[in-house]
């Protein structure tokens, strides 16, 4: 996945009005409404002529998968043609809002099932901030490495992205700047974030995603009854963002003895985030999202990591909650989380690999857990007021 998003703010779309605000469509030739979804579309048509050197008559836009096949269903976004004649189709393109995570499978399953009718060569996943690109082949589809130009991909010359080990690293592997790119570039950790942070933030997500599976006797630890193992996830948050993520689960109950299903992951794209989810027979959701560039403070001489919240709690369209009425709810449920006013998540000695015996790692989940279930109980009281 590469990031675009400085080359999109930098290309200028001309708004109109006819019945509205409206983009003019070189490609068909009409206007079109202005929605978020539209404005990476038109983008990504001026993108593909710019910078890809892609000729606009080998482009066709909302391509109906019925002229196709008449039987099929669907419009693709964006097909690129190795021909004028539009008969041989190269590359099939889906463009979504910037909110939806274009690595997710029900976009690629979208864009892979127009890539078969159309028996083109490549598909291409785009939302104005990232892009995907994959080559198909015998049923499989391989991501490729950067954008290749329209010159490139008509000649087959693309290399592919080589992926990561599925392995658990050491801590001297862990401190090596080329692993921590690694991860930068494949969502793991954000573009922004501190190279300190980014070293506690990769030595987690080593323990969280490729440890083996915890032992039973440190469950009870971080407040667990059953290590659920490593599974891809998905949620939204409150701006309407999607994310399809790795996360490890666990079986957990909440403060009325009720099981819940309850999640740790970390992405990165602009910073570095903490994912925390909870899910039970009515909802699923990430109750907290912990911007690690914000609340994780790194002692460069101790490698001490001490992690706190403010109690921000949004509604999604309901609104925001006053980050004193969430301080005050933990502090009479659970007072030994608030310090100086803030929710203390724990402190972590990043000065070796983390494992899960380590009781300040224990303690550190374990908290993160409990303030989870507090915000939900939190959510739940505000939404019946």
């Amino acid at each position: 996945m590469i990031n675009i998003k400085k080359i999109f703010e930098d290309i200028k779309l001309q708004k109109y009005k006819s019945g509205g605000r409206a983009y003019a469509d070189p490609v068909r030739n009409i206007f079109v409404q202005c929605t978020p979804e539209e404005e990476v579309r038109q983008k990504t048509i001026l993108f593909l002529q710019r910078d890809l050197g892609v000729p606009i008559e080998r482009i066709s836009v909302e391509e109906s998968m019925a002229h196709v096949k008449r039987e099929k269903r669907g419009r693709a976004d964006i097909v690129v043609y190795r021909d004028d004649k539009k008969k041989d189709a190269l590359l099939v393109i889906e463009c979504k809002a910037p909110e939806v995570d274009v690595s997710c499978y029900i976009v690629r399953e979208q864009a892979e099932g127009y890539l078969k009718i159309l028996d083109a060569d490549y598909y291409m996943l785009i939302n104005g901030h990232q892009i995907i690109m994959y080559k198909y082949n015998s049923g499989l589809a391989v991501e490729i490495e950067g954008i290749p130009s329209y010159r490139e991909l008509l000649n087959d010359k693309v290399e592919y992205v080589q992926a990561l080990p599925i392995k658990s690293y050491s801590y001297h592997d862990i401190l090596s700047k080329n692993l921590q790119r690694a991860f930068q570039k494949e969502n793991y950790l954000g573009d922004s974030t501190h190279p300190d942070i980014k070293l506690f933030a990769l030595n987690f997500l080593n323990l969280i995603l490729l440890k083996n599976a915890i032992n039973p006797d440190y469950l009870i630890g971080i407040g667990v009854s059953e290590d659920f193992g490593v599974k891809r996830t998905r949620f939204g948050n409150s701006a309407g963002y999607n994310y399809q993520e790795l996360t490890r689960l666990f079986i957990a109950k909440d403060n009325k003895n009720k099981d819940l299903i309850w999640g740790l992951s970390i992405i990165g794209y602009y910073n570095t985030q903490l994912n925390v989810s909870i899910t039970n027979k009515k909802k699923r959701h990430h109750s907290l999202q912990l911007d690690l560039d914000k609340f994780c403070e790194y002692n460069p001489v101790t490698n001490m990591v001490t992690l706190v919240h403010n109690g921000a709690l949004s509604f999604g369209r309901g609104g925001s909650m006053k980050r004193q009425v969430v301080i005050d709810y933990v502090k009479d449920k659970a007072p030994d989380l608030i310090r100086e006013n803030k929710v203390y998540l724990g402190c972590i000695d990043n000065s070796r690999l983390l494992e899960w015996e380590h009781s300040d790692v224990q303690n550190f989940i374990k908290n993160v857990l409990r303030y989870g279930i507090l915000r939900d109980e939190v959510r739940v009281k505000y939404k019946r007021k």
